[in-house]
C-alpha cells in the first residue's frame, strides 16, 4: 500500500513539474484589468516548421477568460528588422486563447507585438524571447535524426550559346565535307576529260592506212 502511494505521489510531482515547465515557456504582462500570456504554439520552436503565437487573456478581477478578441486586437512578429503583421484567430476549444500562424525562417530571438482593445482597455505590449518569457528558435539540427545527408549537386545545363556555337560548328563541318566530296568528284571529272582529250590527239596525229 506504501509503495502504491509513493508511486503515485511521484506521478502527480511529474505531471505538475511538466506543467511548471510547460508555464515558464510563456510570459505573462498586464494591461489594465487584463492578464495577456503570451509565447509560441510548440515548443521547442525550431527554425522552418509551422507554430504560432500562443496568447490567453484573463480577466484579473473577476478570473475569467475573455473571449471575443480577434477583431478588436492586432497581433505582430518581430525578428532583427523583420516585421510582419499575423491574423489573430481563436483557438479551438480553448476560452480566452488566441493564435497567430507564422513559419519562423531565422533562428535567435523573436518578439510578439499585441495591441489594440480589450473592451475599453487599450491594449501595447510587445515580449520578446528570453529566459524568464518563452524559447528562442533553434535549428532544426539539433533535434534531426537521422541527419541529412547533403544532395549531390548536378552538372549546369549547358547555356544556350553554347547549344548555338555547337550547332554552327556541325553545319560548318558538314558544309565543308560536302565542298571537299564534290571538290574531288570535280578533280576526278577534269582527270578523266584529259585522259579523254589525250587519247583523241593521239589519235589525230596517227597517219590513215
Amino acid at each position: 500500500m506504501k509503495l502504491k502511494l509513493l508511486l503515485s505521489c511521484a506521478v502527480v510531482t511529474v505531471l505538475l513539474l511538466g506543467s511548471a515547465v510547460q508555464a515558464l515557456a510563456h510570459g505573462t504582462t498586464q494591461a489594465g484589468d487584463y492578464q495577456l500570456e503570451i509565447g509560441f504554439l510548440d515548443e521547442p520552436i525550431y527554425q522552418g516548421v509551422p507554430n504560432g503565437l500562443d496568447l490567453i487573456v484573463t480577466n484579473t478581477k473577476t478570473d475569467e477568460t475573455v473571449n471575443g478578441l480577434e477583431n478588436s486586437l492586432q497581433v505582430e512578429i518581430l525578428h532583427g528588422a523583420s516585421k510582419k503583421t499575423l491574423k489573430l484567430a481563436p483557438q479551438d476549444g480553448l476560452d480566452g486563447a488566441y493564435t497567430a500562424d507564422v513559419i519562423p525562417t531565422e533562428t535567435g530571438d523573436y518578439t510578439w507585438h499585441i495591441f489594440g482593445k480589450i473592451n475599453n482597455t487599450p491594449v501595447d505590449v510587445s515580449m520578446t524571447s528570453a529566459p524568464d518569457t518563452f524559447n528562442s528558435v533553434e535549428s532544426q539540427d539539433q533535434a534531426a535524426f537521422p541527419a541529412v545527408a547533403p544532395v549531390a549537386a548536378s552538372a549546369p545545363a549547358p547555356a544556350a550559346s553554347t547549344i548555338d556555337n555547337s550547332a554552327q560548328t556541325s553545319a560548318a563541318m558538314n558544309t565543308a565535307q560536302t565542298a571537299l566530296i564534290l571538290s574531288g568528284i570535280g578533280a576526278v571529272l577534269g582527270l578523266a576529260g584529259l585522259v579523254v582529250g589525250f587519247m583523241a590527239l593521239q589519235a589525230a596525229r596517227r597517219p590513215a592506212r
